[in-house]
Formats: structure tokens, sequence, C-alpha cells
């Protein structure tokens, strides 16, 4: 069996990756262009690369554990030349009370900081802030209007 493709499985089966993050991998580790289609597609027919699996991980992860919206994934996904439909699939498939849940939660958090006594002031930090996490404005009107009780 090619070495290469024991690498790719071993680092394939440590964690989900998608398929240009192994295509990168093989690279850094010498095999060539024709080299690097014939082991993923192995590994793909092998269920060690799953791009629907990858999504749906990456979602639930950066929703739960590092606080991102949905157009931040989003753009985190397109980056990794993940199709649109794949994309959308997991983004839609991530429970939106559980969404809504923890972009109060990080309102609420971001809120016990700010010293301002402006409500307006209050209102433009935390818009900003939940901007730069990746949350539409839409969204964060609406959660911010909730916690500020405006």
């Amino acid at each position: 069996m090619n070495p290469l493709l024991n690498k790719a499985a071993a680092y394939c089966a440590a964690a989900e990756h998608c398929r240009s993050e192994v295509q990168t991998k093989l690279l850094q580790w010498g095999a060539s262009a024709s080299q690097t289609g014939d082991i993923l597609d192995q590994l793909e027919d092998q269920g060690f690369i799953s791009e629907s699996r990858y999504c749906a991980a990456f979602v639930n992860d950066k929703i739960r554990f590092q606080g991102w919206g949905k157009e931040k994934i989003r753009m985190a996904l397109k980056q990794k030349r993940l199709p649109t439909s794949l994309i959308e699939e997991a983004i839609d498939a991530f429970p939106q009370e559980e969404y809504e849940e923890q972009m109060h939660s990080i309102i609420a958090r971001k809120a016990a900081t700010l010293s301002d006594t402006d409500p307006y002031l209050r209102q433009a930090k935390l818009a900003r802030f939940l901007a730069s996490r990746g949350f539409s404005y839409s969204d964060a009107a609406d959660a911010i209007s909730s916690i500020l009780n405006l």
C-alpha cells in the first residue's frame, strides 16, 4: 500500500478534513498532482473524506464552541472550496433555536463588559461586535433589542 495513502488516512482518521485540506497536506508531503488526485479519490471511496460530513462538523463546532455566526461560517467554508449547496445544507441543518440561544449568550456577555450608558451607543457597539462574529444584521438587531429592552 502507498505510504502517502496510509499517512493521509491516518490524518483523516484523527479529525474531519475536507478535500482541499488533505490535498494541501499531500502536496506538503511531496506527492505529485496525479498522486494527490488518486489518493483523494481513494480516501473518499473508503469514507475517510466526506465533504457533507465535514461541513456539518464545521458548522456545529464554530457555532457551539467559537460563537461564530452563519455569515462567517459561510465565508470560511467557501474559502475551503466547498460546494455552496453543501454549505447551505449544513447551515440549515443546525437548530435555529440553539443558534439564537448562542447569539443571545454572546450578546449578554459582551453587553456586561460595556460601560457606556447611552443605549444607542451600546446598541451600535453590540451590532459591530456581532457583525465581526459573522451574525447578519437582521438576526443581530432583534437579539440586541431584546437584550437591551429597546
